[in-house]
């Protein structure tokens, strides 16, 4: 039976990167990247989002508003945000039942303020960093959810997917096995990617800048690993993730910065 119905990718914002710092044997200079979030319709439970981008709130907060602004060379407006983006297709807010988030940053957590109510799901570690709320970026403080939006962790998913021929941990989102998740290592502490068997999905996250890494079997340089937190398991990540797509070129890979084709 079939759970996906739809699955569409929005840009919401921008992020300037010079891949070719990121890159060894990549020629491309700066760039403006798409910040993405998904979304997918599913039979059950209805309208979910992957992430839900940045949004205007965190300028409640002035002066570390612009100073992340600066550092991640970000740009978007109000007509950005997926809850403009929804409305202009006729959708309300009310209409997204979950939120399912790849990890902790303003690019993930920005509108879920502006979401009335629905489901937080992800994986133990990240929620356990928005219950504590001990955020030492102030921008975070203005986007994470008030306790009083339910969440909920995934859980090890009981069959044996082709994923943990790569990942050790493999988990069920949403009970289904419609949506699997599985732990990204290096970038940050806690990081989920996730796939989508019916529609042969990759959403990895941060853990590529886009899927050209990939593709392309680009070679990440030093300034790129200095900015993980764990550069040798975000080496070891990279390569499981081109893995795949070698061993699996059926299944589209994208990633917080992906084009939208």
């Amino acid at each position: 039976m079939k759970n996906i119905i739809s699955f569409k990718q929005y840009c919401c914002g921008k992020e300037k990167i010079v891949l070719s710092d990121m890159y060894e044997n990549c020629d491309t200079g700066l760039c403006e990247l798409p910040i993405n979030v998904f979304r997918i319709e599913h039979k059950k439970f209805g309208n979910i989002l992957f992430n839900s981008g940045c949004s205007n709130l965190i300028s409640k907060n002035p002066i570390t508003y612009a100073k992340d602004k600066t550092k991640h060379n970000l740009s978007f407006n109000k007509n950005d945000t997926i809850i403009s983006q929804l409305n202009n297709e006729g959708f309300d807010a009310m209409c997204i039942k979950k939120v399912i988030l790849t990890h902790c940053d303003p690019e993930c957590c920005g509108c879920l303020p502006l979401i009335p109510k629905y489901e937080l799901v992800s994986n133990a570690k990240v929620l356990a960093i928005l219950n504590c709320g001990s955020f030492s970026d102030g921008v975070m403080k203005s986007t994470v959810p008030k306790n009083s939006i339910p969440r909920r962790a995934i859980v090890p998913f009981g069959e044996k997917p082709f994923l943990n021929d790569y990942f050790k941990w493999v988990y069920d989102v949403l009970g289904d096995g419609s949506v699997l998740g599985f732990d990204i290592d290096g970038h940050c502490e806690t990081k989920t990617g996730y796939f989508i068997p019916e529609i042969n999905v990759f959403i990895g996250a941060d853990a590529c800048i886009n899927e050209k890494a990939v593709t392309e079997s680009y070679i990440p340089t030093q300034k790129l690993l200095d900015l993980q937190a764990y550069p040798d398991y975000y080496l070891e990540t990279f390569e499981k993730i081109k893995k795949i797509h070698s061993e699996h070129p059926e299944i589209k890979m994208l990633f917080s910065h992906s084009g939208i084709e």
